[in-house]
């Protein structure tokens, strides 16, 4: 069975990069840039992970999105990494986790996150 990951994030030298780096891994990577385009991917796909950025066209639309998944009988299975980079980009001291309710993830994760970092996370959630 191939492995399939969405990404989802508005940075698109992150997504290609990292896109790259996990296709030569062995993986089928799917991408969106926005939050309605990668709730559209998802619902055409189905991808076993989906790595989410926080902040794209909308601040938090993240949250939103995984909100939309998880509350989703269908698809509340689908493990999701979130990342942000608003700490380090914004100054804020803000610590975010998973929770049932507001962010409904299974794992976050600040940015920058190299490419190494990201596949060992991925191959956590898909125990590889």
């Amino acid at each position: 069975m191939t492995n399939h990951i969405l990404l989802i994030d508005d940075d698109v030298d992150f997504v290609e990069m990292n896109k790259t780096f996990l296709e030569t891994k062995g993986y089928t990577v799917d991408t969106a840039y926005n939050g309605t385009e990668g709730v559209e991917r998802v619902k055409e796909s189905a991808p076993n992970l989906i790595v989410l950025d926080v902040m794209m066209d909308q601040v938090g639309e993240g949250f939103e999105v995984a909100r939309t998944l998880k509350q989703d009988e269908q698809y509340k299975h689908i493990p999701i990494i979130m990342l942000t980079s608003v700490n380090k980009e914004h100054g804020f001291d803000l610590t975010v986790g998973a929770d049932e309710q507001w962010n409904p993830v299974d794992c976050f994760l600040e940015k920058p996150l190299s490419p190494q970092d990201l596949l060992a996370k991925v191959r956590e959630f898909l125990s590889e």
